[in-house]
C-alpha cells in the first residue's frame, strides 16, 4: 500500500468515524447498502468488459451516483435523529436503496447471459424486460 492509498483509507476512516457519531452510528443497512455498492460496481465493470463496452466516463458517474446516495441516506439519518431521536425512517430509506442495487446486480448478470434457475428465473424475466425496456440509458 503505497502513501496515497494510506492518506486516503486515513481520511475516508476518520471521515466515516465522524459521520457516524454524527448520525448516532450506522445500522446494518448502512453497512449492507455499501456492501450492495460494491458489488455492483464491481458487477457492472464486470458486465461493461463482458459486453466490451467499457467507458470510463460512465464508470465515474456510476460512483458520483452512489456518493450522492450514500451522502442523502446520511441525511435522512442525522435529520431524524434530530427532529424524532431515533433512526428507522432512515433505515427504510437505505433498505430502500438496498433494494434498488439489488435489482442493478440483477441487471448485470442478466447483461452477461449468466445461468439463473428455478424461481429465481421469474424475478429475472421481469428484471430483463425492464433493462430492455431501458435500452441504452443505463
Amino acid at each position: 500500500m503505497n502513501g496515497l492509498e494510506k492518506w486516503i483509507l486515513t481520511v475516508a476512516g476518520a471521515l466515516g468515524g465522524l459521520w457516524s457519531l454524527l448520525v448516532d452510528g450506522l445500522g446494518l443497512a448502512v453497512v449492507t447498502l455499501g456492501l450492495f455498492m460494491v458489488i455492483d460496481y464491481i458487477s457492472g465493470l464486470a458486465q461493461a468488459f463482458y459486453n466490451k463496452d467499457l467507458n470510463s466516463e460512465v464508470g465515474f458517474r456510476g460512483l458520483v451516483k452512489k456518493v450522492y446516495y450514500l451522502l442523502l441516506v446520511g441525511a435522512c439519518y442525522a435529520f431524524e435523529n434530530l427532529v424524532f431521536g431515533t433512526r428507522h425512517l432512515a433505515d427504510g430509506v437505505a433498505i430502500s436503496f438496498v433494494a434498488m442495487e439489488f435489482i442493478s446486480i440483477t441487471e448485470n448478470g442478466v447483461r452477461m447471459n449468466a445461468p439463473f434457475s428455478g424461481a429465481f428465473k421469474t424475478f429475472l424475466a421481469i428484471v430483463k424486460k425492464k433493462t430492455d425496456e431501458k435500452g441504452d440509458d443505463r
